[in-house]
Formats: structure tokens, C-alpha cells, sequence
């Protein structure tokens, strides 16, 4: 018959080796939670978006290689590790290009804080729009050093916009107006991936958006606050 006395110590320190170890595991399970690295398989990419991992994640933005307002060579690699927000312009747009560009002002002041943030606007009129031209349409829009203005050419530019963003751009058949294109804003993550949320379109539905409005049109709202909502998102993760 074994000693009661003598198995104390042995049952004391089991003990103390389960508390420590109970401590350790709930410790690493709120760690985990608190990153954001549970793994739900509940979890679906059809809810609305709360945080990062509830923007849909679309296509990686193809190469593409062009010149800023000052001279500087900017490529898809130049702008990896950081989030930024897109659009397609030309200084000469006498219709919805002014709307817009104050609306990526908005955005880019609203993010200014955030060093690692760019806006980037991309001419479709190569011609004209050189650096120069670029740089004066910047100063009338007060654009800070995170904002690029880009020109390159024009059939990459355009395979870019069509390809690589889903955006429509061409030659307008209205010599007034030269080019077409669209009102979009498009939100690139720190890995190059087009990001965005779902928003509900009827009481009854919600979808996944690819761009956010850039500009009121169709009946449809600026998305201002929500692309910076999501910008934010991207930068805090």
C-alpha cells in the first residue's frame, strides 16, 4: 500500500505543472485571436466586409512601368508594401476627370497620415499629358508627395485599364470630348492584389463590387468613405 504522505509532493507538483501549462494555452488561444489567425471554417468570403479578410481578394495588378509628374520611373514593384488607390484621367477631360481628381484629393488627404499610402492617377492621353503638363495639373489639386501622376504608352496604358482593372478606356467618337472612360477608383493591397468589399445593392441582396465609384454617375454615389474605410483596413493589418 503506498504511502499517502510520501505521494503529496507528486500530486502537488502534477498540479502546478497543469496550472502552468492551462496558463500557457489559454494565453496562446487569445494571442491568436487577437492577431486575427483563428481560422473559421464557418467562415465564408460572402459576408460583409469586417476587415481585411472580408475584402475580396481579386487579380494581382499586371506589370506596368510609366514616369510621375517629376521625372521618377514608377513600376507595380515600386509600389509593393504599399496600399494605394487608382484611377485613369486626362488633364483636357472637359466633363467627369475634375470631380474626380477633387475626390482623390479628398482620399489622399484623408490617408495623408499614413506614410506607406499613395493615390495614383494614370493619364490615357500620353500625347499631351507629359510630365510637365502632369505637374501643373497636380499643383492646381495641391496633390501632396504621395500622389503620382503617371504617363507611359498609350497601348500599354490602355491594356492596363482593360486588362488589368476592368476599367474601360478608348477615343471618343465626340472630338470634343476625345476619350472615354470610366468614373472608377480601384483600392490595390501592399501585395499588389485588387481589393474590395460587398455593398448591398436592394433590401433584399448585397454583391461584391470590383471598383468603388469615384464619382457620382448613373445614380450611383462617390464610395469615398468607404474606400477610405478599406484603405485604413488595408494599412492596420
Amino acid at each position: 500500500m503506498s504511502d499517502k504522505k510520501s505521494d503529496t509532493p507528486y500530486y502537488v507538483g502534477l498540479g502546478i505543472i497543469i496550472i502552468i501549462f492551462g496558463y500557457f494555452a489559454v494565453t496562446n488561444v487569445i494571442h491568436y485571436v487577437n492577431k486575427d489567425k483563428i481560422v473559421d471554417s464557418n467562415r465564408s468570403e460572402d459576408r460583409v466586409p469586417v476587415g481585411d479578410k472580408f475584402l475580396k481578394k481579386f487579380n494581382k495588378v499586371p506589370d506596368f512601368k510609366f514616369i510621375n509628374q517629376d521625372g521618377d520611373t514608377i513600376t507595380n514593384d515600386s509600389l509593393l508594401g504599399k496600399v494605394y488607390v487608382i484611377d485613369f484621367f486626362f488633364t483636357t477631360c472637359p466633363t467627369i476627370c475634375t470631380p474626380m481628381s477633387i475626390n482623390m484629393s479628398k482620399v489622399s488627404e484623408a490617408l495623408s497620415s499614413h506614410e506607406d499610402f499613395r493615390t495614383v492617377s494614370i493619364t490615357i492621353d500620353p500625347d499631351h499629358d507629359q510630365p510637365a503638363v502632369l505637374k501643373e495639373y497636380a499643383a492646381k489639386y495641391d496633390a501632396n508627395d504621395h500622389w503620382q501622376f503617371l504617363v507611359g504608352d498609350k497601348e500599354a496604358t490602355y491594356k492596363l485599364s482593360r486588362e488589368g482593372f476592368n476599367a474601360y478606356v478608348g477615343e471618343s467618337d465626340d472630338k470634343a470630348i476625345r476619350f472615354e472612360h470610366s468614373g472608377n477608383f480601384a483600392l490595390v493591397d501592399r501585395d499588389g492584389y485588387i481589393r474590395s468589399r460587398k455593398v448591398r445593392i436592394d433590401k433584399d441582396n448585397e454583391n461584391w463590387i470590383y471598383h468603388y465609384s469615384g464619382v457620382q454617375e448613373n445614380d450611383i454615389p462617390a464610395q469615398l468613405n468607404e474606400i477610405i474605410e478599406d484603405a485604413e483596413t488595408l494599412l492596420n493589418k
